[in-house]
């Protein structure tokens, strides 16, 4: 009897331990099963259907529709979402961009002005008023704004305006005084500005410089606003 009820228990214990393994297995093979899902959107359609493929997924289109910045046949949206568990053999829903419709205005912000003119002409829509602003942060000629915004109904032949960057806007200094200074002197100060210069002598004279040359006259004058790029005239006695 007791021989019996140990073979029992060994009986018993090996079942469990198959029933552990088969459950482990199992667990296995559908952890295997299972692929991350991948980000599609703004993909072209004809990448998404390899990717997809790949992934050992199915996929299907749900519907096409206007979209103001992706071109045709990109991915607009997907379901289930990207970096979502998915097991292999399941359907991936997609929504496919028709591109811009024809009564939505262009994205047009961070085009060039020259571009982005010729993208709303050939859209059939109309230049608007295009206003600049000086900008640190936004290359010259680019489209900071745009009114209406990108995907607005908007119709045939209407104008689009436009906000665009005049660049950096130059530092302005004051102007110093340099009337009765040294020629050399005042020289000395227009070149550590950052100006450009032009010395003009009275009576006429062929020198710039001299050590008694003075400035008698200047242009513009002392505490004018001046741009970097400004030139400056100083008349000096000969």
């Amino acid at each position: 009897m007791e021989r019996f009820l140990k073979g029992l228990g060994l009986f018993i214990a090996l079942i469990g331990v198959g029933i552990l393994s088969a459950f482990a297995v199992v667990a296995l093979l559908l952890r295997q099963e299972e692929v991350r899902m991948p980000d599609l959107t703004g993909q072209d359609i004809v990448n998404v259907i390899e990717t997809v493929a790949q992934q050992g997924l199915q996929l299907k289109v749900d519907r096409r529709e206007a979209h103001p910045t992706l071109p045709r046949d990109a991915v607009i949206s997907q379901s289930p979402a990207p970096e979502v568990g998915i097991k292999k053999g399941r359907q991936v829903r997609v929504v496919v961009s028709q591109g811009p419709s024809d009564t939505q205005a262009l994205k047009l912000v961070g085009e060039n002005f020259r571009k982005a003119d010729m993208m709303i002409r050939q859209a059939g829509f109309s230049p608007g008023t295009v206003s600049r602003v000086f900008s640190d942060r936004v290359e010259r000629d680019m489209v900071i704004a745009q009114g209406p915004e990108a995907g607005n109904p908007l119709e045939k032949g209407s104008g689009i305006s436009l906000l665009i960057s005049a660049g950096n806007k130059a530092p302005l200094y004051v102007m110093p005084a340099l009337t009765g200074k040294k020629a050399k002197e005042a020289l000395r100060i227009i070149d550590r500005i950052g100006l450009q210069r032009r010395v003009i002598t009275r009576p006429p004279g062929n020198e710039e410089t001299g050590t008694d040359r003075i400035v008698i006259q200047q242009k513009p004058g002392a505490g004018s606003p001046v741009a970097r790029d400004a030139t400056v005239d100083i008349v000096v006695n000969r």
